[in-house]
């Protein structure tokens, strides 16, 4: 037992206080412990079995280590190079064709990206950034900035592009992309794909992603404004180079269908645009394309739908523009052709709004039959009669058939009103050669005057539904059918011929014409920019429906003293002009002051609301 000398515990018990796990004193007899004395049995020894010593750890070579080190370093690299923003010594992007760059990249990138690149090994020291030029245009990689040099190369000769624009990035362009997206309602000819990328459109549809950026970047005047006019210049050089192709078509027509946000009255006009639509389409072969087999296993091809929407989109801006402008020749009529590409569009059912496709295109033959039948402006009593009634039998089963879908799509409840407005206005204008011969043709004179009134009221009730937000998605064709909505109501006020029963002051046509400009005019949005200045589509509209509320309000025999539209009666007792070449008026002998007097609006040749170029002007701000 000397081995239990110096061990602490129960280290090396004996066999039986191990077995009751106690603790083994020793006793004062050698070889034995306390509780084997007193039990008086055999103390045994145990023997503790070792175990075996643990390998001592292996030190690896200099060598090793140093080499796990560098690949270390070589992953970090490489880590470090792809997650690094696109700079221009990098390599392009795989998706799109690799782009030299020039000199003029590489500054126009410093002022764009947002924070310093980091250092990749082995390369060139990036320059230093500063801030975007646009509010949070995100990045521009190689992909923008090759879309915008393939632009650039177009129009080489002329001057470079706006910088302003050149620095739209990636990001920047798919959320115009996604504004996009909700225009398409009112105008469902020139669609997007449901997974649509900007690098998807840079490679395949350069002129139709340009046009898209122009339209949806209306919350920005000044970029806007820019976009408009390098595209304009853009499209100029490709036809002039004798380029057409269903991608400058589709541009073309975005273009004019949102038009009315950046007209420009030194630039080219809306129907010489049209026109060029029209004359690429005829040159593309679009009116010949093949219907789809009527066999299930076969479908129409994917760029057969897209030029059939093309065309027909010709055909609605041609037929909607020839009802504003009366004295101008149609651009495009309609044929059966129209109908069976229609029929075809919503069949495939591409998209959400190819639904109604075929019902915008009946509601255009309509007007298109409105205009034709009531074209020579002179009928029979009898003829004009049976026509009227003929149409608005077709109008009401237009209506009652599509009244499932007006319900989801708003706008197209919107145009047919204006076709409802189109119809009467049509009836009450005509010259019935006859009348004399009739006695009754005097009373429907004034039912269609009436019911033209009434049509009109129903139309601008109707576009009070809009929200603050839908004012800014309006095509041109709805914003012109507003305009020309209550251009009317005040024609109807002002330039109405005289006919027994019909008396503007009591039908209250200046309140109904009042409120729906106040009306309208709140309801339509504000300048983004408070800084911004410049008049925009709606502060236009707030303007001239101003003076012509005015124009309304001073209509012969309301506020005028001696019964006519040359004197006002203001509260303070004095009498003002509403003719201001006039010399001062002298009421009960005196002078009203040395200085002309003041007048409600100004009397201008050019501010004719009769005249055909007033909607125009109206667009252009020209009054």
């Amino acid at each position: 037992m000397e081995a239990r000398e110096g061990r602490i515990g129960n280290a090396f018990a004996c066999e039986r206080c191990r077995k009751h796990k106690v603790r083994c004193v020793p006793s004062e007899a050698a070889g034995i412990c306390q509780r084997c004395q007193k039990a008086r049995v055999e103390c045994i020894e145990h023997v503790a079995r070792r175990r075996p010593a643990k390998p001592r750890a292996v030190v690896q070579p200099t060598n090793k280590v140093a080499e796990m080190e560098k690949r270390i370093e070589k992953l970090h690299a490489i880590v470090t190079s792809t997650t690094a923003p696109s700079v221009p010594n990098s390599t392009p992007q795989a998706a799109l064709p690799p782009v030299a760059t020039i000199p003029s990249q590489t500054a126009e990138i410093s002022r764009r990206t947002s924070t310093p690149a980091p250092v990749v090994p082995s390369a060139r020291p990036l320059p230093v950034v500063k801030t975007p030029i646009l509010p949070n245009p995100g990045s521009t990689p190689e992909s923008a900035l090759s879309f915008w040099e393939s632009m650039n190369d177009a129009v080489s000769g002329l001057e470079r592009l706006d910088p302003v624009i050149r620095s739209i990035g990636i990001v920047h362009m798919q959320s115009l992309l996604e504004t996009y997206r909700t225009m398409i309602d009112f105008f469902p000819f020139v669609l997007l794909p449901r997974e649509c990328f900007c690098g998807d459109l840079i490679q395949q549809r350069p002129m139709f992603l340009f046009a898209v950026l122009t339209a949806a970047s209306f919350d920005s005047y000044h970029l806007q404004t820019s976009l408009s006019k390098e595209f304009r210049k853009v499209v100029m050089v490709k036809l002039m180079n004798g380029e057409k192709s269903l991608d400058l078509l589709q541009g073309l027509l975005v273009f004019i269908a949102w038009h009315h946000h950046y007209m420009d009255p030194h630039a080219a006009s809306v129907h010489l645009l049209l026109q060029m639509c029209v004359g690429i389409a005829g040159d593309l072969g679009l009116d010949n394309i093949p219907s789809p087999s009527r066999s299930p296993m076969q479908k129409d091809d994917a760029w057969h739908r897209e030029a059939k929407r093309a065309y027909l989109g010709c055909y609605f801006l041609a037929s909607s523009l020839s009802l504003l402008d009366s004295g101008r020749a149609r651009s495009m009529s309609y044929s059966s052709t129209l109908q069976v590409f229609a029929r075809d569009i919503a069949k495939a059912w591409e998209h959400r709004s190819d639904a109604i496709v075929p019902i915008l295109i009946d509601t255009c033959q309509f007007m298109e039959d409105v205009e034709e039948t009531f074209g020579s402006q002179s009928e029979p009593a009898l003829v004009a009669k049976a026509q009227l009634k003929r149409l608005s039998e077709k109008w009401d089963h237009m209506q009652a058939a599509t009244k499932a879908q007006a319900n989801d799509y708003r706008t197209l409840r919107w145009i047919q009103l204006v076709a409802r407005v189109h119809l009467y206005k049509a009836t009450s204008s005509l010259d019935i050669y006859d009348r004399d011969s009739m006695p009754w043709v005097s009373g429907f004179q004034l039912s269609q005057r009436i019911t033209c009134l009434r049509c009109v009221e129903q139309f601008l009730d109707y576009s009070l539904q809009f929200s603050s937000t839908e004012y800014e998605l309006l095509s041109l064709t709805d914003w012109l059918a507003l305009v020309a909505g209550l251009t009317m109501l005040a024609k109807l006020a002002l330039y109405s011929s005289p006919m027994p029963g019909w008396d503007p002051v009591e039908l209250q046509i200046f309140k109904s014409f009042e409120y729906f400009r106040d009306q309208l005019s709140a309801q339509m949005p504000r300048p983004h920019d408070s800084q911004d200045h410049s008049e925009d589509l709606f502060e236009r509209f707030r303007r001239i429906t101003a003076i012509m509320k005015v124009a309304v309000k001073t209509a012969p025999g309301r506020n005028s003293p001696n019964g006519s539209t040359f004197e006002l009666a203001t509260g303070s007792g004095r009498t003002v002009s509403l003719l201001q070449e006039l010399p001062p008026l002298k009421p009960n002998g005196v002078v009203n002051g040395s200085d002309p007097l003041p007048v409600p609006w100004k009397v201008s040749p050019q501010f004719d609301i009769s005249s055909q170029e007033f909607l125009w002007k109206f667009l252009l701000g020209a009054l």
